[in-house]
């Protein structure tokens, strides 16, 4: 593989994660947040904030401004990331983002307008939700994108990768992986692809051995769950192959792959058809299961 590895460290990542995250409100009931958040961000925000969000049906300048987050020259403040934005051009801005799109993304429409619009959602979001958390969080966020800055350093690209995300990437075409700790998607890593460039965002690791041993053993006390485990263990899979091979129906299958990815019990490989997963069994299950055992019992 010849890809390059950079950890990166951003509030204003976390505060567009949080955002996208409740306008999509996808895995909710497989992450630490959990399905109540939905309404705990109800009863903090105004009703006019929750209408434009609800209205906002196009995400696309959304989720292609992570790519504006790492061209920032400042990444750890958000107001001045929110200065530094409002004052691009939509030229300068169409500059920064299409080195990184290929032909089935674009940013075709009125650059300013998208732009403004983005910028009073990320700013209200900031106010009303972001600002009004426990923000003690961050800089453990920041501390861990500075131990993977140095492990970067010393251990090969995929090993990192791997251990942070649980993801394998055996593309060709990748060239760079931006790493991304976060909080608000604990515990599920998430990949987005643009272009070459992967940003893989990961939850930070907690030294909670009761809970980690907890949730091993609730995601493998389940019959079908070993099957799937069992199926995998000798070679990546992409979905469809498991809801053959199980003869169950699709909704279960991606339940059961959900609390099998939250419990780190699956690699995932990320290969030249950068629309599928191949799933694979972790084999570090037995060392992670024995290891969190041996410590919790001391």
């Amino acid at each position: 593989m010849t890809y390059k590895v950079e950890s990166l460290y951003s509030p204003v990542y976390e505060l567009l994660l949080s955002l996208s995250l409740y306008k999509r409100q996808t895995h909710l009931k497989y992450l630490e947040v959990g399905t109540k958040w939905k309404e705990d961000v109800e009863n903090k925000i105004s009703d006019e904030l929750l209408r434009k969000i609800q209205a906002k049906n196009n995400l696309a300048f959304e989720d292609l401004s992570v790519l504006l987050i790492i061209s920032c020259p400042v990444k750890k403040d958000i107001q001045s990331f929110i200065n530094w934005l409002r004052e691009l051009s939509p030229g300068e801005i169409y500059e920064l983002l299409t080195p990184y799109l290929d032909e089935s993304m674009n940013i075709s429409g009125n650059l300013s307008l998208q732009r403004s619009e983005y910028i009073e959602l990320l700013q209200g979001w900031n106010e009303q939700y972001f600002q009004k958390m426990d923000l003690s969080f961050l800089p453990a966020l920041e501390k861990e994108a500075k131990l993977v800055e140095k492990r970067i350093k010393k251990d090969k690209a995929e090993k990192v990768i791997n251990s942070t995300s649980r993801f394998i990437v055996e593309s060709e075409a990748i060239k760079k992986v931006y790493l991304i700790p976060a909080s608000h998607i604990q515990p599920i890593s998430l990949v987005d692809q643009f272009k070459d460039t992967l940003v893989i965002t990961y939850p930070i690791t907690k030294e909670n051995h009761f809970n980690e041993v907890l949730k091993l053993t609730k995601a493998m006390s389940d019959e079908r769950r070993l099957k799937i485990l069992r199926f995998i263990s000798s070679q990546s899979c992409t979905f469809t192959d498991i809801v053959k091979e199980l003869d169950m129906a699709k909704g279960n299958i991606h339940h059961h792959l959900s609390i099998l990815r939250s419990a780190r019990l699956l690699d995932i490989h990320l290969k030249e058809d950068n629309h599928t997963f191949y799933y694979q069994t972790h084999k570090g299950i037995t060392n992670n299961l024995k290891g969190n055992l041996d410590l919790l019992l001391q």
